[in-house]
């Protein structure tokens, strides 16, 4: 790897600087260790005697002295470029040397790295010896993810231009470093600040997309490189050393795409976890931190997380629901105050155990309230489970809680007939199997917690009357979306028009006479007559009923809110968990609905994203538009401000009236 003699000229017309000529006086005596004589260009045949006698010794010492000069490392390296440039170049039954010479630039950079010169010839110089080795092996590994982006590595673009060219597809780990070097898909912060989920992930979701790799047509475009030598003796000109015929595909329109959505469906994942650790850097591993995790990159063999999932497993007994104290789940996961859950801490667990294919009832998310001591029940989800309900589940939620609420308020409930009705509203509105075990679910909770009466008497005195006979007609539709309504159901539905402060007459005006009224099950007929069958509704016109009374089951929504339930604060808060992606059944509606909001549901979020439309709101205008939203004014502002001091320190509306909204803070909340 040396130049040793008293004539060589290099490529300039000049003695190659590499030479070592033994003719020349060397300074033994005086050696310049710290290169201080050297020149920027240095030539061993210019060099001060002093300068020669230090670098001859840190050659004589297997060139890794650290302490060494720059300019010595330099001066071995330009005879490493002239072998490979010049005389491999042109004899290439030279080229068994390149592994050689690859595995010294290698070693020299472990040692001279950091000097940032060297560090961009010396990488630029193995690029040269991978495209004239043609190794088979530098296919093997791609470059590794997280270097520095810029340039992209002429040996990634090489073996991409490989694949294409001979109709292989692209593999996980080659996908990976392709969208981190690829220099029009920029990392946030996600990517940066958690790699290692951030690659375990990408590999799960590119074997989703891509189970048999990525494919890659072969582009026009050729890929050639320019190699700029360090060494003076090339005159400071570039020499072209590719001389292959291979596509260069790395910025191709197609492929650049799908890496770059998969880049933000992995990133959009891991936001939430990302945040959290922002703010809490030493909580990696715990259970605050894993609710946020996909679930499959949750490690549930040991630790905090396996020993809460154990315990949840342990309650449950096949597909069987099992009541449990909501006080036993509480404490085991981290919560602000002792036995008691705000909706975002709900929010977290609920989606935790959902992504483990775990329900709970109460939920948070399907417009029941946080946990708290007292009954809670689980149950086995399966895998087509949504993450958010229909109207058609939340309306008939909202029927089968009152039913039963009224039906244990008079002391008449019978298990039979709720659970008669129960079916009746899943067949009546297609609910999906999963909409139809959590109904069986809340009923069981329903029942188990003695769904009181008092608490959604009083905040169902706090609405209007056209909101009140809104809800009435709407659970009127709710119920008779068959045609067959029975007498039990009627008894039903007049006793809750009289909780709403509703004539419980006009349930009979709103009944069509061609419903059929039939019969409770394990009645008997009091006449020989057989009853005649009713005309069924028309679905579709069911369908748009409930399509139009979104804002009246928000309203429902709104009048179950527990007002128990304590305000987010932010000490050991487990953060929300992420919205899981739609899987199989319907999904919830509007299908294009905007996503939630911080851990808000989404009429809290509708509202928010309202308050945008100006910066000062008349109080008689905040409560039309929560209204509209339905939502409760004061409880909505109650609600906002608490997630706005939580993220920011400080509340978002202001003022009493008129109402001043902090849009810098807003801002912020809409940014999260």
């Amino acid at each position: 790897m040396l130049y040793v003699g008293r004539e060589l000229w290099a490529d300039n017309g000049s003695t190659e600087p590499a030479l070592i000529n033994p003719q020349l006086r060397v300074n033994r005596n005086s050696p310049d260790r710290t290169g201080r004589t050297m020149d920027y260009w240095p030539s061993y045949d210019s060099i001060t005697p002093s300068a020669r006698a230090a670098y001859l010794s840190w050659l004589a010492g297997g060139r890794r002295d650290p302490r060494a000069s720059i300019g010595y490392v330099f001066l071995f390296f330009y005879g490493l470029e002239r072998r490979v440039l010049c005389d491999i170049g042109a004899q290439k039954h030279l080229r068994g040397e390149l592994p050689g010479i690859r595995a010294e630039v290698l070693r020299l950079l472990s040692i001279y790295g950091e000097n940032s010169s060297f560090h961009g010839y010396a990488t630029d110089f193995l690029t040269v010896l991978d495209i004239l080795t043609e190794d088979e092996e530098a296919e093997r590994t791609p470059p590794p993810y997280g270097g520095e982006r810029w340039p992209t590595p002429f040996r990634l673009r090489l073996a991409l231009g490989r694949m294409a060219q001979e109709g292989r597809r692209v593999p996980a780990d080659w996908a990976l470093s392709w969208a981190w070097y690829h220099p029009q898909i920029h990392p946030r912060t996600p990517q940066q600040r958690c790699p290692d989920e951030f690659q375990s992930l990408f590999r799960l979701r590119f074997a989703e997309r891509h189970p048999r790799g990525l494919a890659v047509r072969p582009g026009k475009t050729r890929l050639h490189w320019h190699y700029r030598p360090a060494s003076e003796g090339f005159l400071g000109t570039t020499v072209d050393v590719t001389g292959l015929d291979v596509p260069d595909v790395v910025e191709q329109a197609a492929p650049t795409r799908k890496l770059a959505e998969l880049v933000d469906q992995v990133t959009a994942e891991l936001e939430p976890y990302s945040r959290w650790l922002g703010r809490h850097p030493e909580s990696a591993g715990t259970l605050a931190a894993a609710a946020l995790l996909p679930a499959e990159l949750v490690d549930t063999s040991d630790g905090e997380v396996g020993a809460f999932l154990d315990w949840v497993r342990g309650r449950l007994t096949g597909d069987a629901p099992a009541v449990v104290n909501a006080a036993e789940l509480i404490a085991r996961w981290p919560t602000a105050a002792p036995n008691k859950m705000t909706k975002r801490e709900a929010t977290a667990l609920t989606g935790f155990l959902a992504r483990h294919g775990i329900g709970v009832e109460p939920d948070v998310r399907w417009g029941g309230p946080a946990l708290k001591p007292g009954p809670a029940v689980l149950f086995p989800t399966g895998e087509a489970a949504s993450d958010a309900p229909s109207p058609a589940y939340t309306a008939t939620a909202v029927l089968v809680h009152l039913a039963a609420a009224v039906a244990i308020a008079d002391g008449e409930f019978h298990a039979d007939e709720q659970r008669h009705l129960v079916r009746h509203l899943q067949t009546a509105l297609h609910l999906t199997e999963a909409e139809q075990t959590r109904l069986n679910a809340h009923l069981t909770w329903a029942v188990e917690s003695g769904a009181k009466l008092a608490g959604i008497r009083q905040r169902l005195e706090a609405l209007t009357r056209a909101q009140r006979t809104s809800i009435g007609d709407f659970l009127v539709t709710v119920a008779t979306a068959d045609g067959v309504t029975s007498p039990r159901e009627v008894k039903t539905l007049s006793r809750i028009y009289e909780l709403l402060g509703l004539d419980p007459d006009r349930v009979h005006q709103r009944l069509r006479p061609t419903h059929t009224l039939g019969r409770p099950p394990g009645s008997t007929a009091t006449t020989g007559r057989k009853p005649t069958a009713g005309i069924g509704l028309d679905q579709a016109a069911v369908a748009a009923k409930l399509r139009e009374s979104e804002e009246v089951a928000a309203l429902l929504s709104a009048v179950f809110t527990d007002e128990d339930t304590p305000p987010d604060t932010p000490a050991r808060q487990a953060p929300a968990a992420p919205a899981a992606p739609q899987q199989n059944g319907r999904p919830p509606a509007p299908q294009n609905a905007p996503p939630t909001v911080a851990g808000l549901d989404a009429a809290h979020s509708a509202l928010l994203r309202s308050l945008a439309e100006r910066s000062t709101w008349p109080r008689s205008d905040f409560h039309a538009l929560a209204a509209r939203h339905g939502l409760m004014p004061d409880g909505a502002v109650d609600t906002l401000n608490e997630l706005a001091l939580d993220v920011t320190g400080n509340p978002v509306i202001d003022g009493d009236d008129p109402m001043d909204i902090d849009t810098d803070v807003l801002q912020e909340l809409l940014d999260e």
